[in-house]
């Protein structure tokens, strides 16, 4: 949670349908991905018979898997005091008391990385989806365009012998155009190809709102895909650098191989990882990453054809549709500095192998097994610790999420969201805003003109809950139950053309940037808004049957935390029109900086379970929100003192067991390690136990003195 729109993060940063969806590495997203394949796959669809899907999954190999558990079967998630440890203090380590239990009784699945209290929900949620699918892949020729769709995108992507024995066929032509590149114009017409099809080769181009005027919108021309994640990992000399980049280069050679490459495939490889490697000297660090003034270079396309002058700016800028007045936001100067120079260089074989090793990436999914497969082996196996690849029906309902979510969505909240639950969700929003409103009257280090511009801030927010009120339209993209990789491409060529066509109109304020069916909780800085989806209002995190302690200890700090947000190290330099502008005296500053390094000093005392230091800088958004959005929530529930006990624990009690149940974790320790080195998020652990001891209202609950772990002497605190 607690995720934005300003920046992204990792390879493959964008699903097609969810075209500046926020990204960040923390995300949920990621959770449900855990047991992917490392790569990615958007009027009435013209969809053809074929044989029904449960015959085309007895013919792959997944067929022996077990079926998905029915989604009653899993429907009994819920806060649950069983989960508790006893015999641990709670005034000594509360994560550990809260979720020994849970731990001790839910290892991490063999096709999984992780697994916690969300992965929980994930899986109950895919059964849910996977009852709406395979409905929908069996219905009737008279059935919605919606389920026609759905269940033709699903069927097409289940047939699995059909999909093995096409192996990479379908991508020999642009392989083969990718290939013949002897120019730089060449090279330009296929990168717009890619472009069209919303693979981010050498660079990525999106729309998003100018950071200066959130009334506008403007292209942002971002870094590209590249195989490994971080400036470091492709330049570091350490031992175990250097022994990845040697996994990696056999994974491309095994790529190369499964492609035909045959003798040439070691060279191939090592002129990818030297392409790469070229562009990775230019890489932002994590902590940089976060900057959104340090990412805001706009110019006019002019000027962007003067300044990276190699690349032929008015080819792509035709072939992709842009108007010669268009402005562009160039978030990484650096990169296309280093693009440039690498087409500068002559180095075509280089650009022709990167280009090559992307493109069968991000459509491994609809590729034979064998391909499929080695993503896997390196991306999840190697690099993530997964022992098992996902059962196959897992895998499709993820790619008809990336590609036809909204339809998807539709579906789901119609059978598993109510106009009850959202708006008693709405009346806990109301609240938590009423929270927020009278601790900013009553903040003394904020000057009389910063607290009135911050309630004029809190009292714009948007707040979103549940599914948006106009659902994305996929009228006109055709879906084959027998073309599943034509379907992908089809599917991101859309993605694309939606994405770019926000650049013609106005910002839309109420966009709905998260799929209904997942579990997310997201902000735009830019908009001011905050938005949670109806497959997050779920129990655990959202339980009508349950006492208001539990559920704003868990929903009540997750929106908390989104409206904190707005107000972290990032979100406080926007205004109450979401524009990037500096609304603050100078004493405010200096007093929010102040209190923000306190949270700074404390989460960089921190560890990793793997032993991996936590970074308090990279992390400090998170954890301003996470403090703040506990505390809104604590003011908001307005919990008796005292209060009748329910299974052994008071209300206070079951606030701060609920706050820490939706955060109990298990994870691989590559991930661990990964995540303490590039997560903006801190992990479970000290998600609960950082937020807790900083809490007086919690050491009065569980009578923890002075002097105890979870009561801090120096008690952190910005809002």
């Amino acid at each position: 949670m607690g995720r934005d729109d300003t920046r992204a993060a990792g390879p493959v940063r964008r699903s097609p349908d969810m075209s500046h969806r926020p990204a960040a590495l923390g995300s949920l997203l990621g959770v449900l991905l855990a047991g992917g394949l490392g790569a990615s796959c958007g009027g009435p669809a013209r969809v053809s018979l074929a044989p029904p899907v449960a015959a085309a999954a007895r013919s792959t190999p997944d067929a022996g898997l077990s079926p998905p558990a029915p989604a009653s079967a899993l429907a009994d998630l819920r806060f649950d005091t069983g989960a508790v440890d006893r015999r641990v203090d709670p005034c000594s380590d509360f994560y550990d008391f809260a979720c020994g239990g849970w731990r001790s009784a839910h290892p991490i699945p063999p096709d999984r990385t992780q697994m916690d209290r969300y992965a929980e929900l994930a899986e109950l949620n895919l059964a849910r989806e996977h009852d709406i699918v395979e409905a929908a892949a069996r219905a009737a020729a008279t059935a919605g365009p919606a389920e026609q769709r759905v269940g033709a995108y699903y069927a097409a992507c289940m047939d699995e012998a059909s999909i093995d024995a096409r192996g990479s066929t379908p991508l020999r032509a642009l392989l083969a155009r990718i290939d013949a590149i002897q120019s730089v114009a060449d090279a330009t017409d296929v990168v717009a190809e890619l472009h069209a099809h919303d693979v981010p080769a050498l660079f990525e181009l999106s729309s998003g709102t100018d950071l200066r005027d959130s009334n506008v919108m403007i292209a942002a021309i971002d870094r590209g895909m590249l195989g490994l994640g971080t400036r470091d990992e492709y330049l570091h000399e350490d031992a175990a650098s250097v022994a990845l980049r040697e996994r990696y280069r056999q994974h491309v050679i095994r790529v190369f191989d499964l492609l035909g490459g045959g003798a040439s495939s070691g060279a191939d490889a090592d002129r990818a990882l030297a392409f790469e490697t070229a562009l990775a000297r230019s890489m932002l660090g994590a902590v940089e990453e976060r900057d959104a003034e340090a990412r805001y270079h706009p110019m006019t396309l002019a000027a962007l054809g003067r300044r990276y002058a190699t690349f032929r700016w008015d080819r792509y800028a035709r072939a992709r549709g842009l108007a010669g007045s268009q402005r562009v936001n160039v978030t990484v100067p650096a990169w296309l500095q280093a693009v440039d120079a690498s087409l500068s260089s002559g180095d075509l074989a280089g650009l022709r192998a990167y280009l090559r090793l992307q493109t069968v990436r991000v459509s491994s999914a609809m590729l034979s097994r064998p391909i499929e497969l080695e993503f896997f082996d390196f991306y999840q196996r190697q690099r993530r610790g997964a022992r098992e690849v996902a059962p196959r029906w897992k895998r499709c309902l993820r790619l008809v999420d990336r590609a036809l979510g909204d339809d998807v969505g539709r579906l789901f909240v119609a059978r598993y969201f109510t106009a009850e639950s959202r708006q008693r969700a709405l009346r806990m929003t109301d609240a938590l805003v009423d929270a927020f409103r009278t601790s900013l009257r009553t903040t003394e280090w904020l000057g009389p003109a910063a607290r009135e511009a911050a309630l004029a801030k809190l009292a714009s927010v948007r707040i979103l809950i549940g599914y948006p009120d106009r659902w994305r339209s996929y009228e006109g993209l055709r879906v084959e139950r027998d073309d599943a990789f034509g379907n992908l491409w089809r599917a991101r060529a859309l993605a694309s053309d939606r994405d770019l066509a926000r650049l013609a109109r106005p910002t839309d304020r109420d966009a709905f940037y998260a799929l209904a069916q997942s579990i997310d909780g997201f902000g735009q800085k830019q908009l001011n808004n905050a938005g949670f989806t109806a497959g997050l209002l779920q129990p655990p995190v959202f339980d009508p049957r349950m006492d208001d302690a539990v559920n704003f200890g868990a929903i009540g700090a997750v929106i908390g935390h989104e409206l904190t947000h707005q107000f972290d190290d990032e979100g406080r330099k926007y205004d109450a029109h979401g524009n990037l502008r500096d609304w603050w005296e100078p004493t405010d500053v200096a007093s929010f900086r102040r209190r923000a390094q306190c949270f700074v000093d404390e989460y960089s005392s921190f560890h990793a379970d793997d032993g991996t230091p936590i970074s308090g800088a990279l992390t400090l958004g998170e954890n301003i929100a996470d403090n703040g959005g506990l505390r809104l929530a604590w003011s908001a529930a307005r919990l008796p003192e005292g209060g009748a006990a329910i299974d052994g624990f008071t209300p206070a009690q079951r606030f701060f067991l609920s706050w820490a149940q939706i955060r109990c974790q298990n994870v691989t320790p590559e991930v661990a390690h990964r995540r303490a080195l590039s997560d903006e998020h801190a992990p479970g652990r000290w998600r609960v136990n950082g937020v807790v001891s900083n809490m007086s209202e919690f050491a009065r609950a569980f009578s923890c003195g002075a002097g105890s772990p979870m009561v801090r002497p120096q008690v952190c605190r910005v809002w």
